[in-house]
């Protein structure tokens, strides 16, 4: 009997050892999203949404693993939803899909405190950002904490937000708040003690840029993750518009990796890191993608049914007065835009520089799509001249560089029989405010400026010098090169990509203007070719 009883110890024992080694492990699946922008809804290609989003959540959940949901910030300001419900959109829907936690983002600061501080008591999961000081805001003190933990099948995770420092001079955070810049300090302090409290699995979520986030990595000493947000940078092993392979690998002080993933922008992925832990907490193994959110995804009703419900107000906004009135009509047809000074061309960019107070600002005048009739103008007239959802994006330049630009922007114009080809013109023309400059498309591509003046203080023009340094505005897509417009990423200094969406600086700047009467002011000439007439 005692050896039946010895046996059956032995036996019990062996059958233990691989739950025991099993314990020894802890394996985490990191679903992550950033910089949705009020995105709700599928893109034009059918692609995207939080409806897509959720069932893909849904299923990864299914499978019965350990499962964090996190977001990177910037769920404010981007389309009509955010507009009509100022986040409350965003936390509804986020409620919905049981996110875990999220950090803050710049564009979450754009209306102000009380805004804020409704969204952060509308969601049901903690929002955590460690290099701002709240405790001076009436609305928000108290309610962003550092960092939190949250327990997983029985394991502690920690889980620390930071905001770009910049974000006093990209948004509208109240004086009352402190930003710090330190974030190595900020991180490796909060790392401490979550390290002291006894916590070994720690994820930095931030809202910083993909450098920053490499910067601190590489500074930091006990992060194992950062789910980053910002950049609105893509990384995949999957897809050729990424920017990295997913993860990117950065090493810390102590020569240990650190996973770093980020998702893009506007809900068209979804990212997904498999992290294993071993039982001192160090990441063993790590990988993943992220994972387009297909049109052939069978969306979740429930999310579809809250997106459908809130649509509703939605059209009703769009016809909503921005408070102005067109007195003439504002061409914004590409039969002009796309190869001469157009009004709503100049009502743009100057729209920039109102918004930004650069010298020179330039947008391509593909990203123009329609008229405006005179009379009242509507929200829904302004997005549908700017239906993109771009940012104002900010940098400097040299004159030679602005002028490179310009040579970027007309280099697609053709000339028959003496005259400027309408049909099918490049999108890439320069729409400019605060310069204007005379090309002659009759030359060779590259070499068609003919000159370039520059508008100085005191509203006179003088020509641009090619060492000096400028400041200058343009849309986030052209200054990523879009349009062929290389030299923005090349040679830009002093880059901020991240302002408001164009189509709301163009509706303030309208408002602001109240009556609505440009005239063209020879901001660009063609020389040596005729503009025909347009039937």
């Amino acid at each position: 009997m005692l050896r039946k009883l010895v046996l059956l110890g032995v036996f019990a024992l062996l059958s233990a050892l691989p739950a025991l080694a099993q314990d020894d492990t802890f394996s985490l699946t990191i679903l992550h999203t950033n910089d949705v922008h009020g995105h709700h809804e599928p893109q034009s290609s059918g692609d995207g949404g939080a409806a897509r989003q959720s069932a893909v959540v849904n299923q990864i959940r299914a499978e019965g693993g350990n499962v964090l949901l996190l977001d990177g910030g910037d769920r404010f300001t981007g389309t009509l939803y955010h507009q009509q419900y100022r986040g409350l959109d965003s936390a509804r829907i986020m409620n919905a899909i049981a996110y875990d936690a999220m950090t803050l983002g710049n564009h979450e600061f754009d209306d102000g405190d009380d805004v804020l501080s409704a969204f952060i008591d509308a969601v049901e999961f903690p929002v955590v950002t460690a290099n701002v000081d709240f405790s001076e805001s009436a609305a928000l003190a108290g309610k962003v904490d550092p960092y939190t933990v949250i327990e997983v099948n029985g394991q502690q995770i920690g889980v620390i937000g930071l905001v770009t420092p910049e974000t006093p001079t990209s948004s509208s955070p109240s004086a009352a708040l402190v930003f710090n810049a330190d974030l190595v300090g900020v991180t490796q302090a909060m790392v401490d003690e979550l390290t002291a409290g006894g916590v070994n699995k720690i994820i930095l979520v931030t809202h910083i840029g993909l450098e920053s986030d490499m910067a601190v990595a590489a500074g930091v000493t006990g992060l194992d993750v950062i789910v980053g947000g910002h950049s609105h940078s893509l990384l995949s092993n999957a897809y050729q518009a990424s920017v990295a392979e997913y993860p990117v690998i950065v090493e810390n002080p102590n020569g240990e990796p650190v996973y770093i993933v980020q998702a893009g922008q506007h809900d068209i992925h979804l990212g997904r890191l498999n992290v294993t832990f071993d039982a001192a907490g160090v990441v063993t193994a790590a990988a993943g993608d992220t994972i387009l959110l297909s049109r052939y995804i069978t969306p979740d009703p429930e999310i579809e049914t809250i997106i459908e419900e809130m649509a509703g107000p939605i059209e009703e906004l769009r016809a909503t007065p921005i408070g102005a009135t067109a007195e003439v009509f504002l061409v914004g047809d590409r039969v002009f835009c796309r190869v001469e000074e157009c009004l709503l061309g100049n009502l743009i960019t100057d729209a920039m520089r109102w918004e930004t107070n650069v010298q020179i600002a330039i947008t391509n005048g593909g990203g123009i799509r329609a008229d405006i009739e005179e009379g009242e103008i509507t929200l829904g007239e302004v997005l549908t001249v700017l239906p993109f959802g771009n940012l104002v994006a900010t940098f400097e330049l040299s004159g030679a560089d602005v002028v490179a630009a310009l040579e970027n922007g007309v280099s697609r114009i053709t000339v028959e029989n003496g005259s400027v080809v309408r049909a099918g013109a490049s999108g890439r023309f320069p729409q400019v405010s605060g310069i204007r400059y005379s090309f002659d498309p009759t030359l060779e591509a590259g070499s068609r400026i003919v000159s370039v003046e520059v508008m100085g203080d005191n509203g006179e023009y003088a020509p641009i010098d090619p060492v000096a340094m400028y400041t200058v505005a343009s849309n986030d897509f052209m200054r990523r090169g879009g349009d062929g417009y290389s030299v923005f990423t090349d040679n830009a200094v002093n880059v901020y990509d991240y302002g408001k969406p164009l189509d709301q600086v163009l509706a303030e700047y309208l408002a602001d203007m109240v009556i609505v009467e440009p005239v063209l002011e020879g901001r660009v000439t063609v020389v040596n070719a005729v503009m025909p007439p347009v039937e």
